[in-house]
């Protein structure tokens, strides 16, 4: 006799196949973040803590999207493919899952989203839970154990291979442009009215520059820092990204500036507050 379909088993699976899914889009962002500009928020404590907050938060997800469409989805497609065809088949989850997730889309092109965002949005989300669906589905015993063996190590596989390919920089790395003491002479721009002009002579001069703030250094001061003083140029030791330039000017008490951009397009930065919010005050070369 056919082992009777158990929905609970189906439950539990498709909450931990959706949390390795979520996992799994945490390592490739993080492994792409790796080879962008400026991925500053990686290696916090901050996003650490982030990423633990939205492991639960994940999981409870996961458990209200298998409670209201995985588990009607699974009954849908054991119903049609009984009816049709005479017995269920796992052809049927996947446009199960999308007929079930319809009202959503519905929902959200009436509440103003674009259609192209809302094709995109169901179309994944179909995806991701159909995979759910699929799954947890199979009459077996064991199933959730092999599911959390087999997803764990896909999303620990995938992860040593994406650090493998960077530490070989078969994918590169991102690393800030190397500048010389040359290419930090001219204006710097933060775009909003503030600048830094640095002399070949080593002075340097201030226009409305945004300074830490006072008190308890947590944010900047709205009134900007204006006036002249010197600056010196660090190159990195090791690597790029230890290269500073430092400003001496009376009454704003800067901090040193950090490098990022690209090659030909490089900017100067320093953290707002804590550097673990991943916060920065950035300027722009003009001239």
């Amino acid at each position: 006799m056919e082992e009777k379909r158990s929905y609970g088993r189906i439950l539990a699976v498709s909450v931990l196949v959706l949390w390795l899914e979520a996992m799994l889009a945490v390592v490739i962002g993080v492994l792409y973040a790796l080879t962008r500009e400026l991925p500053h928020f990686l290696g916090s404590t901050t996003a650490v803590m982030s990423l633990l907050a939205v492991t639960k938060v994940v999981a409870l997800l996961g458990l209200v999207l298998s409670l209201l469409v995985v588990l009607p989805a699974v009954a849908l497609s054991d119903l049609l493919g009984r009816v049709i065809g005479g017995r269920d088949a796992w052809g049927w989850v996947p446009p199960t899952v999308g007929v079930v997730l319809s009202p959503l889309a519905v929902w959200a092109r009436a509440g103003g989203w674009e259609t192209s965002t809302v094709l995109a949005t169901w179309g994944v989300t179909t995806a991701v839970l159909s995979v759910a669906a699929l799954l947890g589905r199979p009459r077996r015993k064991g199933l959730f154990g092999l599911v959390a063996k087999r997803g764990t190590a896909v999303v620990v596989g995938i992860g040593l291979l994406g650090s493998f390919l960077i530490w070989t920089e078969i994918l590169p790395k991102y690393r800030p442009p190397s500048i010389t003491r040359a290419d930090v002479v001219g204006t710097w721009s933060d775009n909003r009215g503030g600048r830094l002009t640095f002399e070949a002579d080593g002075r340097v001069t201030a226009g409305g520059i945004s300074r830490p703030g006072l008190g308890d250094g947590t944010s900047d001061a709205v009134q900007g820092c204006s006036g002249s003083g010197t600056w010196t140029f660090t190159a990195g030791r090791r690597n790029t990204w230890g290269q500073r330039v430092g400003t001496s000017i009376p009454g704003c008490g800067l901090p040193d500036w950090r490098v990022a951009g690209k090659p030909g397009s490089p900017q100067l930065y320093r953290y707002v507050g804590d550097p673990d919010d991943g916060q920065l005050y950035e300027l722009d070369k003009r001239g």
